[in-house]
């Protein structure tokens, strides 16, 4: 079977050829900067790999979006007012925090600029694209570039040099900038990290070319490859009117045909032709080898991404959960990812502001289970009067408490009132 054109293009190759660590060479390798992957195109293949796998791209927006909860809240003025407005562009903080964490969660590294003049009377702060920045090689600044593959040297007319925080550099709108990155932390590398799925990129690549030999299975209507031998073809411009009539057929399909080798034939002598007209499909495994395949490999996604079934938008589990169950894993999500990453965008933040005089007070994420559990110890009349429904404090039915409920109607699933 031909793969679709689409599979040159996404290339999924490079994204193992990584180098054993990021210590460079000075005298045979980068000299402007140290490159992320053997050809400085792995952040590039991890985002093509992240939009063209389903399950792997839902399972990094469901963690980005419990790490982010529902934002970031003080209430100190001066750190609230900052998490309303924290740049020019009016771009809440909250749209800041979930770029970093995207960009920390799919290449195991995210970047944000702190802005400020000489004196440091204001700050400002920004999200940079991962995959635009590079190491410089002396390890005190980061290099951006809009296209790596473009790149021209350090004399390139579209290339921001930036220092690291703590230090800064004056930039061409007479403000300085300095940048903070975020890493993984991964034994050998000092100046990048990669991504915690990194270990199980093999499954994620298994499920992107099984979705794309379903495509292709799909375009061709199921059709078989094979062989196809036409005899009576005499002439080379025989052939080739045959040739076009074909292409002509697979056009008006609108498919792309399982690869079909078209074997012509000449006549042994006038009217006797060496055989007939016939197909003859190649032999496959059996598919059901390849369905096994696909459906092992989304589920150790979720393994890969150290996550939950429960919180990922895709099961191949028939059912639905019990509210026990999820909230059960939202809990130990909770201690064993969220929170450690939370803490650590927060110790960030804190650290490097703290140095344009902006202390962070009272600065904490707002957690939000997914479902929600009642508490057994209320009245019935304030569940109702909690979740928005009509309620009657003077209602005996709703003066009992939800445990005395839940001893007159013993159930395991969440009661719902």
């Amino acid at each position: 079977m031909k793969p679709s054109t689409r599979f040159f293009e996404f290339n999924y190759s490079p994204v193992l050829n990584l180098f054993d660590s990021d210590v460079v060479d000075l005298r045979v390798n980068y000299k402007d900067f140290v490159p992320f992957g053997e050809d400085n195109n792995l952040p590039r293949q991890l985002i093509k790999l992240a939009r063209e796998v389903p399950v792997h791209r839902a399972i990094l927006n469901s963690k980005t979006s419990y790490i982010v909860g529902q934002g970031i809240q003080s209430s100190d003025t001066v750190t609230s007012t900052f998490l309303d407005q924290p740049n020019n562009h009016k771009e809440p903080f909250s749209t800041i925090l979930k770029r970093l964490v995207f960009d920390y969660l799919t290449f195991g590294n995210c970047y944000y600029e702190l802005v400020s003049n000489r004196n440091r009377d204001f700050v400002y702060i920004y999200h940079q694209d991962a995959t635009r920045v590079r190491r410089h090689v002396d390890g005190k600044q980061a290099l951006i570039h809009p296209n790596w593959q473009k790149f021209k040297g350090k004399s390139d007319k579209y290339l921001e040099l930036v220092a690291l925080f703590p230090d800064r550099t004056k930039g061409k709108d007479g403000l300085y900038h300095s940048m903070i990155q975020l890493k993984d932390y991964e034994p050998e590398f000092w100046y990048y990290g990669i991504p915690g799925y990194y270990a199980g990129v093999r499954n994620i690549i298994i499920t992107g070319l099984t979705n794309i030999w379903n495509q292709s299975r799909l375009e061709s209507s199921f059709a078989s490859a094979g062989l196809l031998i036409i005899p009576g073809v005499n002439t080379d411009e025989a052939a080739e009117e045959l040739d076009k009539l074909f292409n002509e057929y697979k056009g008006a399909l609108g498919s792309k045909a399982n690869e079909i080798i078209i074997q012509y034939l000449s006549d042994l002598g006038p009217g006797i032709s060496a055989q007939e007209a016939k197909f003859i499909a190649f032999a496959k495994s059996e598919e059901g080898n390849w369905l096994d395949l696909h459906l092992q490999s989304e589920i150790s996604l979720i393994t890969i991404h150290n996550w939950f079934k429960t919180l990922t938008p895709y099961s191949n589990e028939k059912g639905t959960y019990e509210s026990s169950r999820i909230l059960n894993e939202y809990e130990i999500a909770m201690s064993t990812v969220i929170q450690p990453i939370q803490e650590f965008f927060l110790r960030s933040f804190q650290q490097s502001l703290q140095a344009y005089n902006l202390d962070l007070k009272d600065f904490e994420f707002i957690n939000k289970p997914p479902v929600s559990r009642i508490n057994p110890m209320k009245y019935v009349w304030e569940v109702r009067r909690d979740s928005g429904l009509d309620y009657d404090p003077n209602d005996p039915a709703q003066k009992l408490l939800v445990l005395q409920l839940r001893n007159i109607y013993p159930s395991n699933e969440e009661l719902n009132i």
